[in-house]
Parts: C-alpha cells; structure tokens; sequence
C-alpha cells in the first residue's frame, strides 16, 4: 500500500523509463538468444561436438546479445539489473538457493519423465571433470540466464506490467526455453522465486546467487561429491525435505518483509 504523501502513480509499480530496455527490444533479445542457441545446438552436433560445448557457446551469446543492445541504446548497465543489491536479499538467495532445490527434485519424482532426456542432463552433469561441470552448468547459466530473463525481460515487462505479472510472465518464457516437460513444473518455479529476488531487490545478483547455488547443490548430489551429503539426503529424505523447506521458508520470509 502506499502512504498519504506517495500518490498512487505508475513509477510505484512499474520500473522507471529508462532503467530497463524496451519490452520489444527485450523480447526480441530473448527470442535471438533463443533462436541462436537452436542453431548452435544443430551444428555442434553436425561437427560431433559435445553437448557441453553447445551449451557454453549458447550461453555466451544469451549474454552477449543484451548487452550489445543496451550497448547500442546508450543505456547504463543498471538497464539488466548489474547493480549491487542490499544485504538481506543476498541472504535470501544463498537459503533459498541451498534449499529450494531439494522440494523440487521431489517434486519432479511425482511427475512421469522421459528417461532418455534425463540421461541426456546427467551426462552434462555426470561426465565432465567437477570443476568444469561447476563452471559450465552451475556458474555460466546463472550469469548468462540471469541477465537475460531477469535483467531484459523481467525489467522491460516491469515498465508495461504490474511486479507479480512479470515475474510471472518472466517464469513461464524461462520454463518454456528449457524445452523439457520434465523440467517445466520446477524450473517455472524456480523462476518465481528469482524474479521475486530480482525486482525485490533491484539487482539480478541475488537471482544469479540463488540460480548458481540451486544449481550447484544438484549436481554435487547427483555426481555423490561429497559422498557424505548425498547419503544425509538418500538415507532421511523426509528430515531432508523439512529442513529445506523451513530454511526456503525463512528465504522467503526474509525477502518479503519490508525493509526497516
């Protein structure tokens, strides 16, 4: 609600003129990126590269094409949300992104899945050197995604749309790029709860922590490294349920409590 000496205007709601690239032009860097990442994907394969490799070169051109573009608009970096943001959001990402995972995957457990698009993810996952994997399908598209859905799109739609709509748009387009219906439910989200990260805190660093983490913690269960932490989930799965989802609550908790 706002108070009696803040009148009720769009500027309450929406992000500024100024301070995002165009919606247009924002969903035309999405559907490039997109596009781009169809197209490298088919001629990786052509020249028998690895799945590893396409998914790299894709990613950089997510992040190379709204920068160039908020380049050319003559925009500053805040345009994708490149500022640092306050103390408790970050707090926020690392809970949630530690945790929220976890509720997920035994989400997906519910849902009937393809098998072979599941072994497909766990040989990117499974096969390379730890650090590579890391690097490659935690640290990359955290940054490269981030920018891209919660930076472009999100901030564009904000100036057109009220908070809730686009963090809700934003999630159903980033679910949507992940063409997997095993993965549609819990990416989408996981995309509520970094946009809700991204527009409480007017930064994507927040959702690229939350992303990064989240996305680290399932591949070093899914690799057992360490061995000890994929037991603790394996052996009390249900302990292991609780306390994500009370550590997530106490994320969300955290992000949607007015600053003092």
């Amino acid at each position: 609600m706002t108070s009696p000496s803040e009148p009720r205007t769009p500027r309450l709601y929406h992000v500024g003129a100024g301070s995002a690239l165009p919606p247009t032009a924002a969903l035309g860097v999405l559907f490039a990126g997109i596009a781009s990442a169809i197209v490298i994907g088919s001629v990786t394969q052509s020249l028998g590269l690895s799945l590893l490799v396409a998914l790299v070169l894709s990613q950089a051109v997510m992040l190379l094409l709204p920068v160039v573009v908020m380049g050319k608009l003559g925009l500053r970096r805040g345009a994708l949300g490149l500022a640092w943001p306050a103390r408790r959001p970050l707090v926020a990402a690392v809970l949630l992104g530690c945790t929220s995972w976890y509720p997920n995957v035994r989400l997906v457990e519910l849902i009937p899945f393809d098998e072979g698009h599941v072994r497909t993810l766990n040989t990117v996952v499974e096969q390379p050197p730890l650090v590579v994997a890391l690097l490659a399908v935690a640290l990359l598209p955290a940054i490269c995604e981030e920018v891209l859905f919660r930076g472009a799109v999100q901030r564009a739609l904000s100036t057109r749309l009220f908070p809730v709509a686009a963090v809700v748009v934003t999630a159903v387009l980033f679910a949507g790029y992940h063409m997997s219906l095993v993965q549609l439910l819990p990416v989408f989200v996981l995309g509520l709860a970094l946009g809700a990260l991204a527009h409480r805190s007017d930064s994507v660093v927040p959702a690229m922590t939350a992303h990064f983490l989240n996305n680290t913690m399932v591949i070093l269960v899914s690799r057992r490294e360490p061995a000890a932490l994929a037991d603790a989930f394996a052996t009390h799965p249900n302990l292991a349920l609780a306390s994500c989802a009370v550590a997530s609550a106490v994320g969300v908790a955290l992000l949607v409590k007015p600053a003092t």
